[in-house]
């Protein structure tokens, strides 16, 4: 059985149940043949859990990335295990947590998700949030550079941060250097000013994030905020 490619990371799959057409955005994570049956190992970005398919009760595949349809599913185990033995491309973070990303974000996985709490703090400018995180993704991490508007998009949907992953990715801001704490801090007030006011909820989590900073020896401009 060939190792899984990293390359197929941003498909939409229809798959069939009950009669009915379901599409699903997925990472394909293996492809492989028995007994004359092909078999999918599908990760649900929307359930982020993985499944394994019948290929029979999949209709049809599209790569968002290389706007590649497949509705035959020979020839798309055909170029995953080409893409496998070639190598394939990064891997992208198909786990939605930080302690499981792996390849292009996993740099800064665990700050993706500490600014996707700041940004849902206070439901507003959704868009404007969502630009600013990826703006940072992309400046921060030059490789995120081949990844597809879309799929960066898609990739901070399918992350539900929660108040208790962003105190325990707090305890995590020791290990940063002093340059990449600000950075990061910069850029959540950036997030909870694109409304033109910060509120009182989003002062108190900027609040927690100095004083963690502060508390690891960091210097922080008493100013911003």
């Amino acid at each position: 059985m060939p190792q899984p490619s990293n390359k197929f990371y941003n498909m939409e799959v229809s798959l069939i149940k009950n009669g009915r057409i379901y599409k699903e955005h997925v990472a394909i994570r293996n492809v492989w043949e028995k007994d004359r049956n092909i078999f999918l190992d599908l990760y649900f970005y929307r359930l982020q859990k993985s499944f394994i398919f019948d290929a029979v009760f999949v209709r049809d595949i599209s790569d968002l990335n290389r706007d590649v349809y497949y509705n035959d599913i020979g020839k798309f185990t055909a170029d995953f295990q080409a893409a496998a033995k070639e190598g394939g491309l990064p891997q992208a973070n198909i786990k939605g947590k930080s302690s499981n990303s792996s390849g292009i974000l996993s740099a800064i996985a665990d700050d993706i998700i500490l600014l996707l709490f700041i940004s849902s703090v206070w439901k507003d400018k959704t868009e404007i949030k969502q630009k600013i995180i990826i703006d940072y993704i992309k400046e921060t991490v030059p490789a995120a550079l081949s990844l597809s508007e879309r799929y960066l998009k898609e990739y901070l949907l399918s992350l539900k941060p929660k108040v208790n992953d962003f105190y325990f990715l707090l305890s995590k801001l020791k290990s940063k250097q002093p340059k990449e704490a600000e950075k990061l801090l910069k850029e959540a007030i950036k997030i909870c000013s694109s409304d033109g006011y910060l509120h009182y909820n989003e002062r108190m989590y900027l609040a927690d994030i100095i004083q963690t900073l502060r508390e690891y020896g960091l210097k922080v401009p008493s100013d911003l905020i």
